[in-house]
């Protein structure tokens, strides 16, 4: 059964005209695959090609969506065109990115910072819908690819579908374009240079790879139709409204907050504890004791989490195995000179686990021994996982790990100007808030926030909390000894309508109550109260307490690592 917002969604759908574009703003857990699935459906005669970035999202989708939709990642769909239209011989070798010790042989006199610098300026010509290169050096890369001179890389092929393949999706009638707010500008171009119908749903708060040169493709595009999801089928309302509170206060946008639609439930079976970094994800592993292995699963590879900081480890202790994608770390004998290639060249990956190295040295390797153990434990109940990979996904219980940044204390750093830059740029806090946010709606039915943003939450809505049982007592003391005002309740519908005065006048006092109540108490009579009186009845509006909802909960918080419930 759709919702009112999910049925408008198909509805529109079935009007677009060739080359007119939908796009769908929908919220964590509204059911945006669905209501793809639900368009594929009501327009059986139509050919659809779907396109996300995330190969896990299009193994999903290949088992959900109707014949009449064909699937691919957005590289994917440039792989099978390039093998196509050049063969597959290249496509056997393909590196990932390039470093500068690629590229040097093409700059000879050019030094780390500035061959650091192009190659930024490489990537940032893949990643645009620009259909040519803006700087020689540039197009010197780009037609050294070409003729074989580099290796080919996944970003390449792509940028080079963009370019030469004309015209574009001719087999088709729509083309849907999923987790948009996470894209890029050669995939918009793709995705707009061609006569189908279009369709793009995201959601603006789970745009959290801008580190990776994504843009949030729902902001970057006019579309004739613009529809919102706004209603959650995976979270209980406390668990939004704690996502909304946030989204209220430090989001520019003007965000429409999310209700919910999920019911609850007497038991959690599946639990996950998110962690902002890769660090805590270690220390969470080292944590764990004997008993508590076959309860915990890692949800990435082992491998993935630590391969870069074991082969820092290899090359500068003499332990372990450097990795094949790594070895170009043999070419730092000491590292003051890896820290100086850091420092040229702003390497973040590698700075991040040089530090990992420092912190936990040959400890690693023992670690690294329990994270395969949980890797492989796929049949466990709890989870271990970055925000970054839980993306997606969901679970009935969920603790946050401490690692999160204190979003307060974030914001105020965009206000603090060091040497004329911001302390913390204003991109860089959307990309945090948005991540906070997904880890938040992950959870269904019950979320441990162990952050310094769920202390703040919870202190911020029990003193407000208070201030409404404070309030309360108030005024239904002060009725109960002033006559000429009568204490009536409305519901919020009723009250527009039967309640509203001219703007002139003083408006009606509401008094806010607990969670238990279903109306509010509204004073009706018009005779001025004196001043001490009149501010019994007024929520103290702070910047902390103004905008929280009524539905909001205190949650349970403890402090260090978090135990699994008995069962």
């Amino acid at each position: 059964m759709l919702t009112e917002e999910q049925q408008a969604v198909v509805d529109v759908s079935r009007q677009l005209l060739p080359r007119e574009m939908l796009k769908v703003d929908a919220c964590a857990g509204s059911g945006k695959t669905s209501t793809l699935v639900e368009i594929a459906k009501a327009n059986p005669h139509a050919r659809f090609l779907y396109l996300a970035f995330n190969r896990a999202i299009v193994s999903e989708a290949k088992q959900r969506f109707p014949a009449n939709v064909k699937i691919y990642t957005t590289h994917g769909l440039a792989y099978y065109w390039y093998a196509y239209v050049y063969g597959n011989e290249r496509l056997h070798d393909i590196k990932p990115g390039y470093k500068i010790f690629d590229i040097e042989p093409l700059f000879p006199r050019l030094g780390n910072r500035e061959l650091n610098g192009l190659l930024l300026e490489y990537r940032d010509f893949l990643y645009s819908s620009l259909e040519e290169p803006y700087d020689q050096n540039v197009a010197k890369i780009f037609e050294a690819v070409q003729q074989g001179k580099l290796p080919l890389t996944h970003d390449f092929y792509l940028k080079l579908y963009q370019l030469r393949c004309q015209p574009k999706f001719r087999n088709y009638d729509y083309v849907l374009l999923d987790e948009a707010q996470d894209t890029n500008a050669v995939t918009m171009a793709i995705f707009t240079d061609n006569d189908c119908r279009r369709i793009l749903v995201g959601d603006s708060h789970q745009a959290i790879y801008g580190f990776r040169g994504a843009i949030n493709g729902l902001n970057g595009v006019q579309a004739e139709h613009n529809l919102n999801l706004t209603h959650s089928f995976r979270s209980l309302q406390p668990i939004l409204d704690r996502a909304n509170w946030f989204l209220n206060r430090y989001d520019a946008h003007n965000s429409i907050p999310m209700t919910s639609q999920a019911e609850p439930s007497a038991q959690c079976h599946y639990e996950a504890i998110i962690t902002r970094t890769n660090a805590e994800i270690i220390r969470t592993i080292r944590d764990l004791n004997p008993q508590e292995m076959g309860d915990y699963f890692l949800l990435r590879p082992a491998e993935a989490v630590f391969s870069c900081a074991l082969s820092i480890l290899a090359v500068f202790y003499g332990v372990g195995n450097v990795y094949p994608a790594y070895s170009w770390l043999k070419r730092f004998t000491s590292k003051e000179k890896l820290e100086k290639y850091i420092e040229d060249c702003g390497d973040i990956e590698i700075k991040q686990n040089l530090k990992l190295v420092n912190d936990f040295g040959p400890e690693l390797l023992n670690i690294f021994s329990k994270a395969q153990a949980l890797a492989a434990n796929r049949d466990a109940t709890h989870c271990i996982t970055t925000a970054h990979t839980a993306k997606g996904l969901e679970w009935d219980r969920v603790t946050l790990a401490n690692d999160f940044p204190d979003l307060p204390d974030c914001f105020e750093k965009t206000k603090q100007v060091t040497k004329g830059e911001a302390v913390m740029s204003k991109q860089s806090f959307e990309q945090e808030l948005n991540l906070y946010y997904v880890a938040v709606t992950r959870a269904k039915y019950e979320l441990e926030d162990d952050t310094a943003n769920g202390a703040y939450y919870d202190k911020v809505l029990s003193n407000t909390l208070k201030r409404q049982q404070m309030l309360q007592a108030q005024s239904q003391s002060y009725f109960e000894h002033h006559t000429s005002f009568t204490a009536t309740t409305v519901d919020d519908d009723d009250y527009e309508a039967d309640y509203a005065e001219p703007a002139e006048s003083t408006p009606p006092i509401r008094v806010i109550p607990g969670k238990a109540q279903q109306s509010r108490a509204v004073a009706t009579a018009t005779p001025k109260m004196p001043q001490g009186n009149a501010v019994m009845f007024q929520l103290l509006k702070t910047e902390s307490a103004d905008s929280l909802p009524d539905s909001a909960v205190v949650m349970k918080r403890k402090r260090g690592r978090p135990r699994k419930h008995p069962k």
